[in-house]
């Protein structure tokens, strides 16, 4: 079983691989304001213990190593969060606020678990809209493994740039992650589902969402009966449908639903579920129709559910 190595011990040995190879050696921090601030932009979270001694012994922006993650520093860090926090993404499109960007390459975040009542964070992840990936139960410990890869010359050289071996990364860091005593809040995946329903309970928690708010409450009308109503003022009720066409934007999702006895245009503002809606499957959907209208449409929905 892998010992877990010590921050301070990681970055020295990080320092004396990149000098071996006849790379620049670490650098002392030029910016530690920006850790206060992220702290600040956090709370109630908490920089994890290993990322904040990192960063205030080390400027990681001139190591001349290109790898993902790489190692960046506080100030990246900080407008990586404010940039996410602009998009008004909401889960699971949105991580959970108990993740810290520390990187990004093409569409894919690095980012790092703050400390919580859950536990002293710290596990880092690769973070795709369709996949989020376990890269280290720890900063000290990729470290580490940078460091090894690098006194190892898993390198590739180019004439103004050096990259590590990719392939050889990743299997040394599933090998490192299989060689890991299990994680306490993660046990030994490699992966964590990105479909909201598979997330950790202290990420639907810490993201105020309730698995009970995804369980079909039951259909009151189809959605013929419901236009019927509405020519005699504003229906509201639950209907059962599929989506068949779907346009969103960040303020929302336009769709038309149908149910076999009607079609139905119906307007989900952003933030009514999380769950939802999704083109080709079929939702229970809790809406108004405020108006009596010749056309299938002028519903607003309040609640989305999945069926299937």
């Amino acid at each position: 079983m892998a010992a877990v190595p010590h921050i301070d011990a990681a970055i020295g040995r990080l320092d004396e691989a990149l000098r071996e190879a006849g790379l620049p050696g670490l650098e002392p921090p030029t910016d530690v304001a920006s850790i206060d601030a992220i702290a600040a932009d956090v709370a109630p979270y908490a920089v994890p213990a290993e990322l904040r001694r990192f960063w205030e012994q080390v400027d990681p922006e001139p190591v001349a190593i290109y790898t993902f993650p790489m190692l960046r520093g506080p100030a990246y860090s900080l407008e990586l969060l404010h940039g996410l926090r602009e998009l008004e993404a909401v889960a699971p499109m949105r991580a959970p606020p108990l993740l810290l960007p520390i990187d990004y390459a093409s569409h894919c975040y690095a980012m790092i678990e703050l400390g919580s009542e859950w536990g002293d964070g710290g596990t880092i992840f690769e973070w795709e809209f369709d996949a989020v990936s376990v890269v280290a139960h720890g900063l000290a410990d990729r470290i580490d493994l940078l460091a090894t890869l690098i006194a190892e010359g898993h390198l590739e050289r180019g004439e103004d740039f050096v990259t590590l071996d990719h392939p050889v990364e990743r299997d040394r860091r599933a090998a490192r992650l299989d060689a890991a005593v299990p994680h306490p809040l993660y046990a030994v995946l490699h992966a964590v589902p990105p479909e909201l329903e598979s997330w950790p309970a202290h990420w639907l928690a810490a993201s105020g969402i309730d698995l009970r708010s995804r369980e079909p409450i039951g259909a009151t009308h189809s959605i013929a009966e419901l236009v019927a109503a509405a020519d005699h003022g504003a229906s509201h009720g639950r209907i059962h449908a599929r989506v068949t066409s779907l346009f969103g934007s960040t303020d929302g999702s336009l769709v038309v639903v149908d149910d076999g006895s009607a079609s139905l245009e119906v307007w989900c503002p952003s933030g009514t579920s999380p769950w939802g809606p999704v083109h080709g499957r079929r939702f229970e959907l809790e809406v108004t129709i405020a108006e009596p209208s010749d056309a299938p449409s002028a519903a607003i929905a309040t609640d989305v559910r999945p069926l299937d």
